[in-house]
């Protein structure tokens, strides 16, 4: 009877030992938030994301290079810039009167952040936004660009739904014999970029390496998803989404120099 209790005792410790190793108390990703800021002017943007630990992204696009920036910025900034969000009036109210944007030159801030545990977004002029948070955006924003440029990240894949007009256009022109096929999240879920960047619209989901990519192009050629390997279509039972990849890096063309014409030789007078 002893020998009996004893092997359960001991039953009981290596199984409470098995339970205390599984990784069931892994802590969730960290929250953040990500935009892009345009210049009406110059039609320029840029593309930026921090997350609460201090995580931070930045991809700056022009007709010459392309650059990402990427690393760990100080948590104090963060924390201010979430305050602001948290706090500003456009972001938690969703009301962005366009009629403001008709005589505005500035920037144009599209955000998309957590708000009470729900995913908004938010396109307005950054001065709609207010001093606070122009200042904890532009400390933010200072912060990161001085982060190293990244050199090994292969692409981002970014997901945008897909609606109305468009949705309509992409219906008519993918269906097979009148009919989309539907891709279950359970098959998302095997190339995760995707399903990250579907659970995320408009954030840049980082694709890594050489792998990641052909694993991703691999999905779009097996499900023969409408569209091209840098823009396809994905129809799935979360909706329907427009996924684009985009370079993370691109060295800037050299300019070719300028030829100087030859002087002109001076006329003789006869």
């Amino acid at each position: 009877m002893k020998r009996g209790l004893l092997a359960a005792a001991l039953l009981a410790v290596c199984v409470a030992g098995v339970w205390a190793y599984r990784p069931y108390n892994r802590k969730a990703p960290p929250k953040a938030a990500w935009m892009t800021a345009s210049a009406i002017k110059t039609g320029q943007e840029y593309y930026l994301e921090v997350a609460q630990d201090g995580q931070a992204v930045m991809r700056e696009e022009t007709s010459r290079s392309i650059i990402t920036r990427r690393g760990t910025i100080k948590t104090f900034l963060v924390k201010d810039f979430y305050r602001e969000i948290e706090n500003s009036e456009i972001i938690n109210s969703q009301n962005v009167k366009q009629s403001k944007m008709i005589f505005y030159r500035g920037d144009i801030l599209k955000i998309s952040a957590y708000i009470s545990g729900e995913l908004t977004r938010t396109e307005a002029p950054m001065n709609n936004f207010g001093e606070a948070f122009a200042y904890a955006f532009g400390e933010v924003k200072k912060a990161v660009a001085a982060l190293p440029q990244e050199e090994k990240l292969k692409a981002f894949l970014r997901a945008e739904a897909v609606e109305g007009d468009e949705l309509a256009s992409f219906r008519s022109k993918a269906a097979t014999d009148g009919e989309i096929k539907i891709i279950e999240t359970v098959d998302l879920q095997k190339v995760k970029p995707l399903m990250a960047a579907i659970k995320e619209p408009y954030r840049m989901i980082p694709i890594e390496n050489e792998a990641g990519l052909k694993e991703l192009q691999k999905f779009v050629h097996s499900r023969q998803l409408y569209g091209l390997l840098t823009q396809f279509y994905v129809p799935s039972t979360r909706g329907t989404f427009k996924c684009t990849l985009l370079d993370a890096a691109r060295k800037e063309t050299p300019r070719a120099p300028v030829k100087k014409a030859p002087a002109k030789k001076p006329v003789k007078k006869s």
